[in-house]
């Protein structure tokens, strides 16, 4: 087994709970268009091309093993903050079977989170999720056609599983980044704290740089 990972940023503050390492893997089914990783969004291999001409690759394959072995190289850090390994993407249930097997050669030693769009199969977020100690779900949107519109799927499935998380007994917190004239009105953060049903939500500012790496890989910031 092997799993495409495209950045490992360390010593990050942001991703859960202490000082963690979060990585980031390849692939997403959604095409939100804020994102601000497009790198994330295919499964293939990719190369950014900076202005300054340099080639960065984007996308390695790790086994289990070899990744959790780089994980753990701060592992006294991260263990004695309370911390631990955060995976991100792209969508990191897209490579469920992956995560499970590297968080399980983790979990002795530091705890482990997600970041997940929650878009996914019922049984895959269950089985992901229950293993977690932490999950930061994304709600993105609180209306079917405008979730359809600006992310590219169905708001429902989203749902189901927030449902499924809320049931899981799992520590989590909702997050929803605001994104001006598409979902940060103040009725909007009302149907948010709706859908919620008393589950943690942050707020997550718009970040004014999301498009900068579109150019790099040949594509345009639709948004």
């Amino acid at each position: 087994m092997t799993g495409r990972v495209f950045e490992i940023r360390e010593f990050t503050l942001h991703d859960g709970p202490g000082v963690r390492t979060t990585v980031f893997l390849k692939g997403c089914p959604l095409r939100c268009a804020w994102c601000h990783n497009p790198e994330g969004q295919s499964f293939e291999k990719e190369t950014m091309v900076r202005k300054d001409g340099r080639r960065v690759p984007c996308g390695e394959d790790w086994s289990p093993e070899a990744l959790a072995e780089e994980l753990l190289k701060n592992a006294d850090i991260m263990a004695s903050s309370g911390g631990g390994v955060t995976f991100s993407g792209g969508e990191p249930l897209s490579q469920s079977d992956f995560v499970l097997a590297v968080a399980a050669l983790l979990k002795p030693k530091v705890g482990v989170a997600i970041e997940t769009s929650g878009y996914a199969p019922g049984d895959v977020y269950e089985r992901v999720i229950s293993q977690m100690d932490f999950v930061y779900q994304d709600l993105k949107h609180h209306d079917a056609d405008a979730f359809r519109k600006w992310c590219g799927g169905e708001l429902g499935v989203v749902l189901d599983n927030i449902a499924r998380l809320r049931r899981s007994g799992v520590r989590h917190s909702l997050r929803v980044p605001l994104i001006p004239g598409v979902n940060d009105s103040e009725a909007d953060r009302g149907a948010f704290a709706a859908l919620a049903g008393g589950s943690p939500v942050e707020y997550l500012p718009y970040n004014p740089a999301a498009g900068a790496k579109y150019p790099m890989l040949g594509r345009k910031y639709e948004l």
